[in-house]
């Protein structure tokens, strides 16, 4: 084989191993848990949710939404239509600016339930948009197995939020955290800088962790690769909980 071709095979056996193996946190974490009773947390609610209950737990809440078209990988996708308790869920970055309804834009119905719990803590913080980078995405479709992460549209990535006064943080900017850190409880890191808005972003951080509306909340505290933004996900076919 000559060397550019093992640099190839190399190189394609590292970025399936990325697909395979991001976000694949468990048990082995020290600050993965399950929580006792893990049956009545809201996350793993909402990943059993049957899809005409999922829709109907929607419709209850008065989240405004639409049925989006079949999408590869995704058990029942939406998109929001509007406002979630007041606040706006849109995307910072848009891989086709022209495409007025982009993929990436498509979260499954549990998302956007869980998402409405987040939007609540949000709304006593007075917060009234996020910016995020993604929902669903199609690369790892075919390699991350069904119920996780992107592929599944069941993760966003929350990059800035914007408060009705005008500010407006950032998590690269504004988290001011070592990766490896623990996030929230006791023993939880401070930041290296105590900033208004690294103190808001743990707060809203961390009082989401309470609702337990979300499997994962992987921050720049879990590495490198998150330095940017929040990752927050509901998993399918889990019983622990990873905040970090």
């Amino acid at each position: 084989m000559s060397v550019s071709k093992g640099h190839a095979v190399v190189g394609l056996i590292a970025l399936v191993a990325l697909l395979l193996g991001a976000h694949d946190a468990s048990a082995k974490n020290r600050y993965a848990l399950e929580p006792p009773e893990v049956e009545h947390t809201a996350a793993f609610r909402y990943a059993e949710l049957t899809s005409a209950a999922c829709l109907a737990e929607l419709d209850k809440r008065k989240v405004p939404y639409k049925l989006a078209g079949p999408t590869k990988q995704v058990d029942t996708p939406v998109r929001l239509t509007g406002p979630l308790r007041g606040v706006e869920f849109v995307q910072t970055y848009r891989p086709a600016p022209d495409l007025a309804e982009p993929l990436s834009a498509i979260a499954d119905c549990r998302l956007a339930v869980a998402l409405d719990d987040f939007a609540g803590v949000l709304a006593e913080h007075d917060v009234n948009k996020v910016e995020y980078l993604s929902m669903y995405r199609t690369r790892g479709v075919g390699f991350v197995k069904p119920g996780k992460r992107h592929p599944a549209a069941l993760a966003i990535d929350v990059a800035v939020l914007h408060r009705k006064d005008g500010a407006k943080f950032s998590v690269i900017g504004d988290w001011h955290g070592v990766a490896g850190s623990k996030t929230c409880g006791d023993g939880a890191a401070k930041p290296r800088k105590d900033t208004e808005g690294a103190r808001l972003l743990r707060e809203i951080v961390c009082e989401t962790d309470q609702k337990k509306a979300f499997n994962l909340m992987l921050t720049p505290h879990y590495d490198w690769g998150h330095k940017d933004h929040f990752h927050f996900e509901v998993r399918q076919g889990i019983r622990w909980f990873l905040t970090q």
